[in-house]
């Protein structure tokens, strides 16, 4: 009996030291995959930090809902307007914010005719560079998976409560989902073309401006 009882204490002994080294297996597994995670996201958050403006479709279920641009630098300093394209009441309109500092425009292009008001100020010299946070932040991401989403290769990332598709080249997103992936309620960015012109964030000089004292546009 006592060398029974000598064997089963020796093997428990082999068998806890194995659960400990296999534990100890599986935290340094967890610590890389966490730092490889991090170092991916801190890449695509470098990469888009690199883009000075970006222009994209925005498309639910096929259907074109606006095309959106994007500027964060004006003669090599940082800026930030945007410009976004869609049909309102039936006409073509297009809203440029903050154009110069200090005016937005409501453009009807097919009538050569815009509005143009006070911004709001949000945006201004105390935190234009901070605008490519708002864009590019991945702060609390996690790496879900990977996948081609309409030819660009890309890392699932959930975010925010949603999961986002970054495409690896770039950084910066191509598509918006829920949790459970609805592919009616996802959002997809397509047409993606960067370095944009600074004409597509004025008014044509043929078009008819008036002043509004106001922004707030039924």
């Amino acid at each position: 009996m006592p060398t029974m009882k000598k064997q089963t204490i020796k093997i428990n002994c082999v068998m806890m030291v194995i659960l400990a080294l296999a534990m100890l297996g599986c935290a340094g597994k967890d610590k890389s995959v966490y730092r490889d995670q991090s170092l991916i996201i801190s890449e695509l958050e470098a990469q888009a930090r690199q883009i000075h403006s970006y222009g994209q479709d925005y498309k639910i279920q096929g259907l074109l809902v606006k095309r959106m641009y994007f500027q964060f630098e004006k003669n090599g300093r940082p800026f930030y307007r945007f410009r976004e394209d869609f049909i309102r009441a039936g006409k073509r309109y297009v809203y440029i914010y903050n154009v110069d500092g200090k005016h937005d425009y409501h453009y009807y292009p097919d009538e050569k005719k815009a509005y143009r008001c006070p911004t709001n100020g949000s945006w201004n010299e105390s935190n234009y560079d901070k605008a490519k946070d708002w864009h590019f932040s991945y702060e609390g991401a996690r790496i879900i998976s990977q996948e081609v989403i309409r030819g660009k290769s890309c890392y699932l990332l959930e975010m925010q409560g949603s999961i986002f598709a970054i495409w690896k080249e770039k950084g910066i997103k191509v598509l918006k989902t829920g949790l459970t992936r609805d592919e009616n309620q996802t959002l997809y960015y397509e047409n993606i073309e960067f370095d944009l012109s600074d004409d597509l964030f004025n008014i044509p000089a043929n078009v008819r401006v008036m002043d509004s004292k106001d922004c707030i546009w039924e």
